[in-house]
């Protein structure tokens, strides 16, 4: 079971340098960014409130972010690492707006804990895509609200997930 986290892990961390790997359109400037999450999440029919931190870059098209999300409901515990990977669409159109869409998607791992029952603890590979609108307020702030939906592997009492969340990202350089 430690083999298969460590290995997820890795894969989350390398999909996080696709916004370097994809800059191949001639745009050079890379923004970092933190912020933080809340939202409500669907777990087969459990529905949480969600609290979360994120890590991201991004450049004019492209966004990579690596998220923590947690969400407790009665006697389950659910931890997600999210590496999430978007590209802005609709960008000529919404050029001078501060409304920015974007399609994406998923991929990560999920932990679910049931203090009631301790042999319940459950981990699985989660995967699926994103859609939403960024808010651009001004050069250091962004508010993000979008939905995702994930499909669940290895998960013995979850196939799916899915939810709101609303995000707070400040940009540094």
């Amino acid at each position: 079971m430690r083999q298969k986290f460590n290995n997820i892990l890795i894969t989350i961390f390398m999909m996080s340098t696709l916004g370097y790997a994809s800059n191949t359109d001639g745009i050079t400037n890379i923004y970092e960014f933190v912020g933080v999450q809340a939202g409500i999440t669907d777990y087969d029919g459990v529905t949480a409130p969600t609290l979360g931190i994120k890590y991201g870059q991004q450049n004019t098209l492209w966004r990579t972010a690596i998220s923590y999300n947690f969400a407790h409901y009665a006697h389950d515990d659910f931890h997600t690492i999210l590496a999430q990977v978007d590209r802005g669409i609709l960008t000529d159109l919404f050029e001078q707006y501060p409304f920015k869409p974007y399609l994406g998607f998923s991929l990560g791992i999920m932990q679910n804990d049931n203090s009631h029952h301790k042999e319940n603890h459950d981990i699985g590979y989660l995967y699926g895509f994103n859609a939403g609108v960024n808010y651009v307020m001004n050069h250091e702030l962004d508010l993000d609200v979008g939905y995702r939906y994930l499909r669940s592997s290895d998960l013995e009492y979850m196939n799916l997930s899915n939810g709101l969340a609303v995000s707070l990202h400040y940009y540094f350089e």
